[in-house]
């Protein structure tokens, strides 16, 4: 996506004064380095972006999408209208006992309990043991649930803790993913103690407390509480909305919707219509799922408030509206599996796309595999997720190991995110920082280990650029060089600069070539010693030197020097090349039958090279440039050298 290099007079005004108004209370406010107050504003991002306030998907392409979701392999998530009517208790009381101790395997040797002891194996075996459905049959029937609370899909059903860190208990690892009000759950067995249910949403499975689940009759009225036309829905995109208190309707008092909720909504009333003890005036009327004392499912009308944000349907998916969502989240807490009623990384890339009606998976390793644009980053130069980035629409999901984030846009030449942040290295102090936030900072920031985020960053996709017939987004593509850098840095061929840039046009010089060659060799020991005058006893490249002139692969100059410092042409690289080919027993026969003559400046080859780069062009490791020349003296840049090193290296 294009940024815009001046924004509308108006909307500037605009925004100026939105900003004058809100920065007396953002005073006290806390930011990141290069984070100003205006850009807590979605609006200040999304005027980044051309075309912010199209529509990306309409609700036809998002259903098709989710369809293709459902069936995709390693997305885990599931079309649950599709799931068996009933199953095999026993056996799944016997995949429960050898899962849960997988997972207690798993956590045994780095977890704590509330009070910090570290936990022993009689802690995960009580939980193991509370698995077991004791009413357990060989055939079933399946149980539709809805949740009546905002609650947590969790490892085992225990009110047990999982910390790693003996001292902070709000980072619990037993949770595993959130669960907002009204949303429906294939409920299985049941915990020995009766306190939970074995459950699967949409997008995982595992454990949900009993108390927050109420149990439809049938399926019927399962699908009648939440698979409904969007025009008969209530979305809910703010933070948080509570119906009002009331002694009156305890059931619906004080209700917490969490973003992504959606409710059916109430559209003909009586006349004078009572909900509870109040008129509906100036509020929209839904129906709330209520567990009954026995457990079973119900519903009662309940208000919510006109101002309150939320929608009738699902938002229109626009990029601003994916800014609007998301910064409704800014300050909050981060919640592991969606503990603390608040969204880790994943979950809120997850939450903010569920308003718009789309299924994104879990986490960000199996929301890769859904049928969507993306791009690998694994091993690329800074330099070219530079040039992507500068073309990455807002809302687009950013990751590495361990983290994701969402992508908002360049502003000075600095890349900007936001996400619920665990951890990071302090911009102060260069300490561990427990941030637990939901924040918005550059790729400049660094994860605890020491490295930058764009350094760490190894995938980034659209989560709503559905592969779909018909649908061109202009998503960013690699660059030419992609592929021989990436092969480069992953064997170790070449390494990226001190300042982490991999300097795609600087030039190759003989020494980064000798230890490119002896790196793909296995950095072989050599055996004499060095006599050259440039090439000192601390010379970072000097055991690569000394054997790539050993072997002949390379050689000095007159006067005891090997110009380490010299850069390489791309005729010197190929010949290069061709003796290393031939110190390595392989047939270079090839240049004897290559005519290069078609190339324009082939007369300007030194006779020298003519055998090599016959045998250079022939074997494709030399492809000549687009005006049909082959540049022979021109200077190898590391981005070309990176590519004839992948090419040759492969053959």
């Amino acid at each position: 996506m294009l940024h815009k290099p001046k924004k509308i007079l108006s909307l500037s005004l605009a925004l100026a004064l939105s900003v004058s108004m809100v920065q007396p209370a953002l005073a006290g406010v806390t930011y990141m380095p290069d984070v100003t107050a205006e850009m807590s504003q979605a609006s200040y991002w999304a005027d980044y972006h051309e075309g912010y306030r199209d529509v990306i998907l309409t609700p036809e392409e998002i259903k098709a999408f989710n369809e293709d979701t459902f069936l995709a392999d390693g997305t885990m998530v599931m079309d649950l209208k599709t799931a068996a009517e009933t199953y095999n208790g026993i056996s799944r009381n016997a995949s429960l006992i050898s899962s849960a101790a997988s997972d207690a395997q798993y956590y045994l040797s780095w977890t704590y309990d509330k009070d910090g002891n570290k936990t022993d194996w009689a802690y995960f075996q009580e939980m193991i043991d509370n698995t077991q459905d004791a009413d357990a049959a060989e055939v079933m029937p399946t149980r539709y649930g809805i949740a009546v609370n905002r609650t947590v899909v969790q490892v085992f059903p225990s009110e047990n803790l999982l910390l790693d860190d003996p001292n902070d208990k709000d980072s619990d690892n037993m949770a595993l993913s959130a669960v907002p009000v009204n949303e429906p759950l294939i409920i299985y067995n049941t915990s020995a103690d009766g306190k939970y249910y074995l459950a699967r949403i949409a997008s995982c499975s595992g454990w949900v407390p009993a108390e927050d689940v109420a149990l439809c009759a049938n399926k019927e009225e399962w699908l009648s509480a939440w698979d409904l036309p969007s025009e008969d829905l209530l979305v809910v995109y703010g933070n948080k909305v509570y119906t009002d208190a009331s002694y009156e309707t305890p059931q619906t008092s004080r209700r917490m919707l969490t973003t992504g909720t959606a409710l059916e909504l109430v559209t003909e009333l009586a006349p004078d219509q009572m909900i509870g003890n109040r008129s509906p005036y100036h509020n929209y009327v839904v129906y709330l799922p209520v567990r009954n004392d026995d457990g079973s499912y119900s519903k009662q009308m309940a208000l919510i408030p006109e101002t309150a944000k939320v929608n009738i349907g699902y938002l229109p998916l626009t990029m601003e509206n994916i800014a609007m969502i998301t910064f409704n989240n800014l300050g909050d807490a981060y919640g592991w599996g969606g503990m603390l009623d608040v969204e880790d990384c994943s979950g809120l890339v997850r939450t903010v796309y569920s308003c718009f009606g789309l299924e994104v998976a879990r986490n960000g390793n199996w929301q890769w595999n859904m049928n969507m644009e993306k791009i690998d980053m694994t091993n690329m130069s800074i330099e070219e997720k530079c040039l992507i980035l500068d073309e990455m629409p807002l809302g687009s999901a950013l990751c590495f190991p361990g983290h994701e984030m969402i992508y908002l846009g360049k502003v000075d030449g600095k890349y900007y995110v936001v996400s619920a942040v665990g951890t990071i290295m302090s911009p102060d102090t260069g300490n561990r920082l427990n941030t637990r936030d939901v924040m918005i900072n550059t790729l400049d920031v660094k994860r605890a280990n020491g490295k930058t985020w764009m350094e760490a960053l190894n995938k980034a996709f659209m989560p709503c650029y559905a592969k779909l017939d018909g649908k061109e987004y202009g998503f960013p593509d690699t660059q030419w060089y992609h592929d021989g850098v990436a092969y480069c840095l992953k064997n170790g061929i070449l390494k990226n600069k001190a300042d982490g840039t991999f300097g795609i046009h600087d030039v190759t010089t003989r020494a980064m070539i000798a230890e490119a060659l002896w790196a793909a060799e296995g950095n072989p020991k050599a055996y004499t010693q060095c006599f050259f005058q440039d090439v000192g006893e601390a010379h970072p490249s000097r055991d690569a030197i000394i054997w790539a002139t050993e072997t002949g692969v390379m050689s000095g100059y007159d006067g005891n020097t090997f110009g380490a410092a010299d850069a390489v042409t791309r005729e010197q690289l190929a010949s290069i090349l061709w003796r290393y080919a031939k110190y390595k027993g392989y047939d270079v026969s090839v240049g004897e039958d290559t005519n290069i003559l078609s190339y324009e400046d082939a007369f300007d080859i030194s006779e020298y090279a003519i055998p090599a780069m016959q045998w250079a062009c022939g074997a494709g490791i030399i492809s000549g440039n687009e005006d049909g020349t082959l540049n022979p003296d021109g200077h190898a840049q590391r981005a070309h050298t990176a590519q004839m090193l992948m090419k040759y290296l492969k053959k």
